[in-house]
């Protein structure tokens, strides 16, 4: 009998269960072999398994909690029954006391039948010193050489069952969690005969397996342990199995004779366990599966093996399950710690094993162990700890898969190489089969369909990604692997092979909505590249203008902090490889100073959009398409500041151009005829702007269709130009196609939308539906918030709306705070030097006057009668509106209730910009 194999013996109430889990778990830690009901129990009959149980351990641990003997006057009871049996097989009994345990009390009142408990010496295990406590049990009171002891009154022992012969590796003491998994095999096994744990390398395959056959040891008579990967290894250990059998091959020199002989005999067992360990090829093993009524367990890389209909997937870790195995045998950590080092190990068991023997080694806590993992992260993953169970590490596992498919298909460490430097996750097939020109030599042969799915079986097989028939993933630390084992001069070719690829299939065109949705999917990867690229100083023409159409994508979603990075970065490297006088520096100059617009940086846009025009005008002439949207954005961003008379040549020009390359059926010449209007419009200049607006909108239905955003611009601005002759009825139709094309395109929380809510509650408040429009106000004004922050023109507008209908609701105190806000906002951007600036000076200084406050109701119209000075172009008000205000406040007579309302003022539409 194995003198280290423990029965836990406990009541099962809360108390009980808990102090029995953590007796389990530090008796395993050192090296026992622990019977706990909860963990052992198979199927069928419980009593019998207990019966069974009780006398294959040497020990018997009564576990006393407070009340742990009160049922004990029961015949029938579970914790007496036990000890009953403990008694009568002579096994050596040890009370083991939890600290609340009162033992005179429970003396006093415990049950006849369990009196022969308090005379035998009695361990305490404390929560305060509880692994010191099971040191001096395992020392004292359970060694391996302590022999079986019989109380006095127990009877003669019955005839011992006869122990299972094994194989089995040595139990892993640091082994958590699979519970759910563990009790899935079992089932599996006995439902079936055969079961088959599937997963990756280090998830874990090996060790459930082994956890599986220490703990069910008691319900079989044989358990052969076998290696599969390699066919020699697995046909010297089967053959070895002749000795545990106690077969006689002592005088046959055919290994295939003893073979037979194995196989034969195992077909005589009806309690035996086979287990084929990291099985590769069904045909391997096939010559030493047996015929017969025991049970086999296969674990396996390979989803495909096909020994079973269904594999029992071995998942990664649980959040909870990296905590058990951490926190067994590390000091507590705060929270956040376990869940970064869950993260970037992946949940990898193998991987948190690992890091919890270096931590263990080395003394250092999760975070000092994770600012050094971001480091040497090779390294450690070759680690191999002093208090590692095994040699085995995560580097060594894959190593030994790569080396293994690159014998099978040499074209998969190209793709290895390559995919080395990209994100992890959602790999598109098409990035291979669709770009074989832009493939590196070693891949061209994979490049069709057929050739590629055979490559990815290949490395499904060995369990190296996951596939979902268009994508693929690798595991984070598969990749990790990757990278490190590429030498480090090849890193910086391979990464320009990844670049280049990925740049060619980067699809993004503004016009073209069918190529959002696949930039979307490739935004990992341009990430990956680009961090890659810093790292490795690889600078590149492709690298400038994938990073620049990523960077265009990212600014039309609004994804403003993002596509400002890649955008400067590009810009960069095309001024490093280029110098300021070439089209790719135009070209970034002008895609940055659309983010800028975009953002209301205004300043910042305009010398880059000048600069880009002069570039783009020298090296390109005055008649090419790229100089026509270099003067059309310069136009926006002038008449965004109210800069009409500079801006209406620039608009001319730039529509000539695009009409004399294009002609008049095509988007960008539709999108000059609308930010003509435009300004027209801006101007009061209302019959003007109208056939203009319809032609634009015309041209965006016919060719971009009608659920394009360049469609719902031109509504919006048709619709505006109505509201602006006070024609709501057919202007509401045309605000509210143009919002759901917006909340369709970009979701419900993208600028566009919220221009679109407020102008569609801008009409509403024109007809008098303060109600209705409130929400689309605020609304608007929660997204521009969000995405822009309180100082742009955008917010400005949003707060200007809400104050002023909550003037028109007569809440005048209530609107203050929105026109101040709304003032600020504008003025960090425009200064003085805009229209809105002198509307929103009068309107709030007229309701300063409304609610009794005539020193700063003078203040305002002070200072927008100086603006008024300045630009006496500025249409509204006139100056002698603004005396007229002044001299009422001077008087007295702006009190409340006396003061003529704010005028209802229009701010300038939105243009539909083209880079």
């Amino acid at each position: 009998m194995n003198d280290k194999t423990v029965f836990l013996s406990y009541r099962r109430d809360t108390t009980g269960k808990a102090f029995a889990r953590s007796i389990e778990r530090e008796l395993t830690h050192h090296g026992y072999d622990v019977f706990l009901d909860v963990d052992t129990m198979e199927s069928g009959p419980w009593p019998d398994q207990i019966e069974r149980a009780i006398p294959a351990c040497a020990h018997f641990l009564l576990l006393l909690t407070p009340g742990a003997l009160d049922k004990c006057d029961d015949q029938n009871d579970w914790v007496r029954r036990e000890y009953e049996l403990a008694a009568r097989y002579q096994r050596n009994i040890v009370p083991v006391r939890e600290e609340s345990f009162d033992t005179d009390h429970e003396r006093a009142h415990c049950p006849e039948s369990m009196g022969g408990v308090f005379p035998l010496q009695i361990a305490t295990v404390s929560h305060g010193r509880f692994k010191n406590d099971i040191t001096e049990l395992t020392g004292h009171y359970i060694p391996p050489h302590k022999a079986p002891k019989q109380p006095e009154s127990s009877a003669a022992s019955p005839r011992q069952p006869p122990r299972t012969l094994h194989n089995l590796p040595p139990r892993n003491p640091h082994f958590t969690g699979r519970a759910e998994l563990l009790s899935a095999l079992r089932r599996e096994l006995e439902d079936k005969g055969m079961a088959e744990l599937q997963g990756m390398g280090g998830i874990g395959k090996t060790q459930t397996a082994l956890k599986y056959a220490h703990g069910h040891a008691h319900a079989y008579g044989f358990i052969g342990w076998l290696r599969a990967e390699d066919p020699e290894d697995l046909a010297e250990a089967f053959a070895g199995l002749a000795g545990l059998l106690a077969l006689d091959t002592k005088t046959i020199a055919d290994r295939n004779l003893v073979i037979d002989m194995v196989r034969r005999r195992l077909e005589t067992q009806d309690r035996g366990l086979l287990i084929f360990d990291n099985v590769e090829d069904r045909d391997t093993i096939a010559p030493y599966s047996p015929q017969w009524g025991g049970h086999t367990l296969i674990t396996t890389r390979n989803p495909a093996l096909g020994m079973v209909r269904a594999p029992l997937p071995t998942e990664t870790f649980t959040l909870e399950e990296t905590r058990e195995l951490l926190e067994r045998h590390l000091d507590p950590e705060p929270p956040q710690a376990l869940q970064d080092i869950h993260a970037e190990l992946g949940g990898l068991p193998l991987a948190l094993e690992q890091a919890r023997a270096y931590m263990q080694e080395s003394g250092r806590n999760i975070t000092s162990y994770l600012e050094l993992f971001r480091t040497h992260r090779a390294e450690l993953l070759a680690h191999v700890a002093s208090g590692a169970q095994t040699n085995v590490t995560v580097a060594t596992t894959w190593q030994m898969a790569f080396e293994r498919v690159a014998e099978e298909i040499p074209e998969s460490a190209a793709l290895l190489n390559l995919c080395a430097f990209l994100a992890p996750e959602n790999i598109p097939y098409h990035l291979f089969t669709r770009g074989a020109e832009h493939l590196p030599r070693d891949l061209t042969r994979v490049a069709d369909d057929l050739a590629f799915d055979g490559l990815i079986t290949a490395l499904l097989r060995h369990a190296l990604l996951e596939s979902n028939g268009t994508e693929f993933s690798f595991h984070r630390l598969v990749q990790a692997i990757l990278y490190a084992r590429l030498p480090e001069a090849e890193r910086p070719h391979w990464l320009a092979q990844a670049i280049r690829l990925l740049e060619a299939a980067f699809p993004f065109l503004e016009a073209d909505l069918d190529t959002w949705t696949p930039s979307a999917a490739l935004m990992a990867h341009v990430n990956a590249v680009r961090m890659a690229a810093g790292k490795h100083a690889v600078i590149n023409d492709e690298l400038g203008r994938l990073l620049n159409r990523a960077g265009s994508y990212l600014r039309v979603r609004a994804e403003y902090p993002h596509s400002r990075m890649l955008l400067e970065t590009s810009l960069e490297i095309r001024q490093q490889l280029h110098g300021e006088q070439h089209a790719d520096t135009a070209e970034s100059l002008n895609d940055m100073a659309l983010l800028l617009d975009s953002q209301g940086q205004y300043r910042e846009a305009k010398p880059l959009f000048e600069r880009a025009l002069r570039i783009r005008q020298s090296i390109l002439g005055e008649e090419h398409p790229d100089t026509a949207a270099s003067l059309n954005n310069l136009a926006e961003l002038l008449r965004s500041q109210s800069q009409y008379q500079e801006a209406e040549p620039l608009y001319e020009q730039a529509l000539r151009i695009r009409q004399s390359v294009f002609g008049e059926a095509h988007p960008d010449t539709a999108a000059s005829l609308n930010n003509l209007a435009l300004l027209l419009n801006s101007q009061g200049q209302h019959q003007e702007a109208k056939p203009l607006f319809e032609r634009a909108l015309r041209i965006h239905q016919s060719v971009l269709g009608e659920a394009h955003p360049n469609t719902a611009s031109s509504l919006d601005n048709l619709a505006y130009l109505l509201k602006s002759q006070d024609q709501y009825q057919e202007a509401k139709p045309l605000y509210e196609q143009a919002l759901r094309i917006y909340q369709s395109v970009f979701g419900k929380e993208h600028p566009h939308t919220a221009t679109s809510l407020n102008n569609l509650a801008a009409l509403l408040q024109s007809q008098g539906q303060y109600q209705e429009a409130k929400p689309l106000f605020e609304q608007a004004l929660r997204i521009y918030q969000s995405v822009f922050g309180e100082k742009h023109p955008d917010t400005a507008i949003s707060l200007y709306n809400l104050g002023m209908l909550l003037f028109k609701q007569r809440k005048k105190r209530a609107a203050i705070p929105y026109l101040e806000r709304a003032l600020v906002a504008h003025e960090a951007v425009f200064q003085d030097q805009h229209p809105n600036t002198l509307r929103l000076l009068v309107n709030l200084g007229a309701a300063y006057a409304a609610t009794g406050k005539p020193l700063k109701a003078r203040e305002c119209l002070t200072r927008a009668r100086e603006i008024k000075e300045k630009h006496p172009e500025y249409q509204w008000p006139s100056i002698d509106r603004i005396d007229e205000q002044l001299k009422k406040v001077s008087h007295g007579e702006g009190k409340r209730g006396k003061t003529r309302k704010p005028k209802k003022t229009r701010w300038p539409g939105k243009g539909k910009k083209r880079s």
